[in-house]
């Protein structure tokens, strides 16, 4: 007989499943606000309506129920051809762009959902994937953590994964780096399986190098609009897991 999961190692995909539904109303309230809308635009928000049935079907369901990965599924789908239709609008506008920005930064937070959901249960306790080098100049601690990321600047939607972070950021690494300075919504899960979403900036970048290949080019981004909750969820897992002391030019 097969062994089923217990519903506690699967991943609760309902609240993250909220927070696209609203993101989501304000994308329509942006869209309606746009005068003469083009007829790609309209099209926008019947796929909208769709990836909003789907994350209904999210909040409706339980983890070990197949609703709870196929709406994050199709809720993405239809969002990401929201964004590209978005996004070829030629004649731009305020209204255009927010929404636009709107998308992206919902599809930076079902993407790590999404990643989660196709490993299956979460791991009975959250661990450090690997040691990092100690280093006294700076008090902030950091683990090393390796769990996909999903970032928007601006209007874009990007991917990554982590290679640590700590309790003021961590690093993304990724090919597409942004320059120093710029804001950009970032999203991951932590290991139990908590989705922290928040806003940060890059402050700095580690470009690739064709003789450290085995070094991943990145960002090093800090936070600055971290909700209680999330700040609290990062602090007990860095609690659990051993922290390491972070150099001076990383966060």
């Amino acid at each position: 007989m097969p062994v089923v999961a217990r519903e506690s190692q699967m991943i609760r995909a309902a609240r993250p499943a909220a927070i696209a539904r609203e993101n989501l109303g304000t994308a329509l309230g942006q869209i309606q606000e746009i005068p003469d809308p083009p007829g790609d635009v309209q099209h926008v928000t019947a796929l909208i309506a769709q990836a909003l049935g789907s994350l209904f079907a999210v909040q409706s369901s339980e983890p070990e129920e197949p609703a709870h990965v196929q709406g994050v599924r199709a809720a993405m789908a239809a969002l990401s051809q929201c964004l590209e239709r978005l996004q070829d609008v030629t004649v731009r506008g305020r209204e255009i762009d927010a929404a636009t920005g709107t998308i992206a930064r919902t599809l930076a937070i079902l993407y790590p959902i999404s990643r989660v959901q196709e490993r299956g249960p979460l791991p009975s306790e959250p661990t450090a994937t690997k040691p990092i080098p100690h280093d006294t100049r700076r008090s902030t601690e950091r683990v090393g953590i390796e769990v996909d990321v999903g970032f928007a600047s601006e209007s874009q939607f990007y991917t990554g994964y982590t290679q640590d972070i700590s309790e003021g950021g961590l690093f993304v690494a990724t090919h597409d780096l942004k320059k120093i300075g710029t804001k950009m919504a970032v999203s991951f899960t932590l290991p139990d399986g908590y989705l922290v979403s928040a806003v940060g900036v890059v402050r700095w970048l580690r470009e690739y190098n064709d003789l450290t290949d085995d070094i991943s080019p990145g960002m090093g981004v800090q936070f600055i609009d971290l909700s209680k909750d999330d700040r609290g969820a990062i602090e007990k897992f860095l609690t659990v897991c051993p922290g390491i002391f972070i150099p001076e030019d990383v966060l």
